[in-house]
């Protein structure tokens, strides 16, 4: 990843935030994006050679603007998402649109943004998009989340599509219960769906978040030049049968 230039979104924090670490440690120039200004000081602070931006994803002509400031961009990481459990039958349109417009639709925005380049170059590039086990099998108060990224995991396999005569590749990841400040949340919601995940993991522990790294890092190096449109599950096992 030496001096290739990577796109992150989410990247304040959790996985967002050990991708940058990684990608900085393998010497890339990255663009970081959160929403969270306090979080981008932080991110700054500790890797100062990282552009950072501030900058919501739902929002188009933002997102697309420090897109074109950063200038080229190989390697693109979409791992902003938001989660809010709600009953199905307490979901507003408010909340089903917000879940969609950020694990969703701001991909679009940014994979084009990102791609025009890669084509006008002729370089080609690859895209990872972080979907979840939440698209695989419904979660209880989760309606919205599931939904969003189900639809994350077929847009991958459009952009794959359509990308692939230009050399970007395109694949989605699906991760598990990954060991964060969610899962530590004092939410009795949030708790039944934590201990539920580990009764039904073959391997009972959380993911590290340096084990998303590691896929991700495969997945956007020439070791996985002719994956693409694919989805890869990391769930520990969880996803493999009822024991």
């Amino acid at each position: 990843m030496y001096r290739k230039r990577v796109l992150i979104t989410g990247a304040g924090q959790g996985v967002g935030k050990r991708l940058v670490q990684r990608f900085n440690e393998g010497g890339a120039i990255i663009l970081a994006l959160d929403k969270n200004a306090e979080t981008i000081e932080l991110l700054t602070k500790e890797f100062p050679n990282v552009v950072a931006r501030v900058v919501d994803i739902t929002d188009w002509d933002a997102t697309k603007k420090a897109i074109e400031s950063f200038g080229n961009v190989d390697h693109v990481v979409n791992n902003a998402a938001v989660v809010m459990p709600q009953k199905l039958m307490e979901v507003t349109r408010e909340t089903a649109l917000l879940h969609f417009e950020v694990n969703t639709f701001a991909s679009i925005n940014i994979v084009q943004s990102a791609a025009r380049g890669m084509i006008r170059r002729g370089t080609g590039g690859s895209i990872v998009n972080i979907s979840s086990v939440a698209a695989k099998s419904a979660a209880d108060s989760s309606s919205m989340y599931c939904a969003s990224k189900a639809a994350v995991e077929m847009l991958t396999k459009s952009m794959a599509l359509e990308l692939g005569p230009h050399n970007i590749r395109a694949n989605s990841i699906s991760p598990g219960l990954i060991d964060s400040r969610w899962q530590k949340l004092n939410n009795p919601t949030v708790q039944q769906m934590v201990e539920r995940f580990m009764q039904e993991t073959v391997i009972k522990r959380p993911i590290d978040p340096n084990e998303i790294a590691d896929l991700v890092l495969f997945l956007l190096s020439p070791l996985s030049a002719m994956i693409t449109g694919e989805n890869i599950l990391i769930d520990g096992g969880r996803m493999c049968g009822i024991n």
